[in-house]
């Protein structure tokens, strides 16, 4: 039961815990709430007053007890330095349209994601900015926080996400621009099985419109701060998938819209992402726009984006600022930002927790379900979007290097994560080293916590195109991703390798239309010579690209048979002399899923590159012995143009045995790059050893022969793994370029 207001005082002044009180506040967008008064503990600092943090209003850590859920409850929080990038741009426009630019100090933000203690299955992500506002969770339950006064230390309304207020709503019809309506809340769920092994990061640019703004009283340090904690709570909704949000950026049209929102999402949707292509990819390096307004959108509608388009110039959204609580809008964006990377509306057999068949989740309402997560895995390592691989440094993020941020930092061995993210056994969450008898504790070359042998396959083959690549013995790391030159036939002849892959029309066909369906006649791609909306090759200011009849096979996709309807939801359907040309409905501004993709086959030595053609040259990486073969016909030619050699032979023509046991001596690892620098005698001239410190590739043949007697080997300091207790005599052959 809770206290009275009258015993409240008196006992928020004994209680250690915190205390519920009476709704003695109104909240019009709550139905009902307790009064609580968190209670921060002193936290011992970890950190030397020297350094920058110790200077900063906000501690990196920080620990308060609550009593909710008629528990005591106590909570660990750990600063978001990872929130904010070091070049975070912030754009606002003055009366006479000037736009002004700058580049803020944020570093200090207050801005925070925690667990609760004893809890495995917990989740906390708070701002402390004024109050302390955001969300907790234990387990399926979901409690919101937010203050009633501007003091984290005062009285607080805390109350289940089921008593926050919403509007009614429905589901859209699927298609490739997906509409959203209104989400109660999303939070994350604790997933090891979803886990991805390669961690990815998104770099956020949010937008706002002049209606949002003038909402928050045209005051930009508003804005700024429930951005912050929209961003704060997006990045907690990913981050248990080892999927980091980090926010580059944020524009605020304080004067006038820079485009006509309209009710309509569809009409905000296709005008946002033009305005980004045109406009705001030339100023801001992101990956990902989330366009915010104030207005209300038609019907129930409250989001919409584009499916797979994330890394492209149509990864965007745009979100309805929907609710007081800041959570409905984090909600919303990380559902639009869901569709980007390729996650649809889950069905009724999705789950978001096989032990609960009845739990809701985020592409519905609040946790990433198990169909959601399968969609998202499958766009990872099928479309492979490669801005997300692109791992920021600790000179992109404010914080610098800071142990427990699950970044790879300077002076790190590993870093797996807060305390409570981290499951690697390999690692000590505490100090960022190596646990004791640990030679490694990421990547694909590591197994059990020690380096797996020379050519263990570390990245098999994911299609013809590809090359299987092997560990060195030296690095936990997999080398190179290679894949085979592009030109190189096959599927049957039926295409060309291009970028890894072996784009076809009938794969495409296939993708769009399901397994049965197959490429329509070449009467129907003749109508891509008539440059009209169903057929054509790509899209002009004025209207649409004729294709000629030499690159008409690139242009729209004409298919037959199949299911009834493609993927994107819609279709029409021209008929020709009795035949039957299908073509997939596409409402993206690029069009792009009904277009014969990039790099496909159209005719010999021909492929599709933009709506047009290449030809291909039919040059490769041969030895200077041209009757030799290509590569000795010991493997194939790389997308570098170099020979990639099968395990046991050498690069870079692969016409010698590999003798890895007499070929290796001391190695330098050097931190910043992964490199190795080899230590050997390259001067004849002098008998003595000399110190060579260039960097060298995993590539570099080196050949050695024993000259004279053996010497104790020195000591092995961190910086060193000696190969083999003997000195060497090298003759070296250094190839600096090739790469196994």
């Amino acid at each position: 039961m809770p206290c009275s207001a009258f015993t409240t005082h008196v006992l928020c002044c004994l209680c250690l815990w915190g205390c519920v009180a009476e709704s003695i506040h109104t909240l019009p967008h709550v139905e009902r709430f307790d009064v609580v008064r968190p209670k921060r503990q002193s936290v011992r600092k970890v950190q030397s007053d020297k350094s920058p943090q110790s200077h900063e209003t906000h501690p990196d850590r920080l620990t308060y007890k609550l009593f909710f859920g008629g528990k005591n409850h106590v909570i660990h929080l750990e600063k978001n330095r990872q929130l904010i990038g070091h070049n975070y741009t912030e754009i606002y426009y003055q009366d006479d349209g000037l736009i002004v630019s700058s580049n803020p100090n944020l570093k200090d933000n207050c801005f925070y994601h925690g667990h609760i203690q004893d809890l495995e299955d917990s989740s906390v992500s708070v701002g402390i900015c004024s109050g302390i506002r955001g969300f907790v969770r234990v387990k399926k339950q979901v409690y919101l926080i937010e203050p009633l006064t501007n003091h984290s230390d005062g009285d607080h309304a805390l109350y289940k996400h089921e008593h926050l207020r919403w509007k009614r709503s429905s589901c859209g019809e699927p298609s490739t621009t997906i509409y959203d309506h209104e989400q109660p809340v999303a939070v994350p769920l604790k997933s090891t099985r979803w886990r991805f092994h390669t961690p990815r990061y998104v770099e956020l640019f949010l937008v706002v419109d002049n209606t949002e703004y003038r909402n928050f009283g045209s005051n930009m340090d508003m804005i700024r701060a429930r951005m912050l904690e929209v961003a704060n709570h997006v990045d907690k909704l990913y981050r248990p998938h080892n999927i980091r949000v980090m926010l580059v950026g944020l524009e605020v049209w304080t004067e006038r819209n820079q485009i006509v929102v309209s009710v309509s999402p569809d009409d905000t949707l296709s005008r946002f992402i033009e305005w980004r292509k045109s406009n705001l990819l030339k100023r801001v390096k992101h990956d990902n726009a989330q366009f915010v307004t104030g207005i209300d959108f038609l019907n129930d509608t409250v989001g919409l984006a584009n499916k797979f388009a994330m890394c492209a110039e149509s990864s965007a959204g745009v979100n309805q600022d929907h609710n007081e609580n800041s959570l409905g809008l984090a909600s919303t964006i990380a559902h639009e930002m869901g569709h980007n990377m390729g996650m649809s509306h889950d069905e009724n057999h999705c789950t978001c927790d096989s032990s609960n068949f009845n739990s809701i989740c985020i592409m519905t309402e609040r946790l990433f379900s198990d169909c959601s997560l399968e969609q998202l895995n499958g766009f990872l390592d099928n479309a492979n979007p490669s801005c997300l691989l692109d791992t920021p440094s600790s000179s992109r993020l404010y914080s610098g290097s800071v142990c427990g941020n699950a970044f790879l930092d300077p002076g790190e061995e590993c870093d797996c994560g807060t305390v409570e993210e981290c499951e690697n056994p390999c690692c000590d969450p505490m100090t960022c080293r190596l646990s004791e008898g640990s030679q490694c504790a990421h990547g694909d070359c590591c197994e059990n916590c020690q380096i797996k042998d020379a050519e263990s396959l570390c990245r098999a083959p994911e299609n013809e195109c590809d090359i299987p690549e092997y560990c060195t013995g030296l690095s936990e790391h997999c080398p190179e991703n290679d894949f085979k030159m592009n030109g190189i036939p096959c599927s049957s002849g039926q295409g060309y390798c291009y970028n890894g892959q072996c784009p076809t029309h009938l794969q495409h066909c296939q993708r769009l239309w399901g397994t049965g369906a197959k490429v329509a006649a070449d009467a129907c791609f003749f109508r891509n010579t008539f440059g009209k909306n169903d057929s054509h090759c790509g899209k002009t200011k004025g209207g649409y690209r004729a294709c000629t009849k030499e690159n008409m096979f690139c242009g729209k996709i004409f298919c037959n048979g199949g299911n009834y309807y493609p993927v994107t939801g819609q279709k029409a359907v021209i008929v020709i002399f009795g035949r039957f040309c299908n073509i997939a409905g596409d409402q993206s501004e690029e069009d792009a899923l009904s277009m014969v993709p990039t790099g496909t086959k159209c005719g010999p030595n021909k492929v599709s590159i933009e709506e047009c053609y290449l030809e291909y040259d039919g040059r490769t990486c041969r030895h200077k012995n041209e009757n030799s073969g290509l590569c000795f016909n010991r493997f194939v030619c790389n997308h570098k143009k170099q020979c990639h050699c099968k395990p046991g032979w050498a690069p870079p023509y692969c016409e010698s045995v590999r003798s890895c046991h007499i070929c290796l001596l001391i190695y330098r690892k050097t931190p910043s790059a992964g490199q190795l620098n080899l230590l050997f005698d390259n001067n004849s001239a002098k008998k003595n050893r000399t110190e060579i410190s260039q960097p060298i590739s995993m590539g570099t043949t080196v050949t050695a022969t024993t000259m004279g007697p053996t010497r104790p080997a020195p000591p092995v300091s961190r910086t060193f793994i000696m190969m083999q207790p003997v000195y060497y005599h090298l003759k070296a052959t250094v190839h600096p370029k090739m790469k196994i």
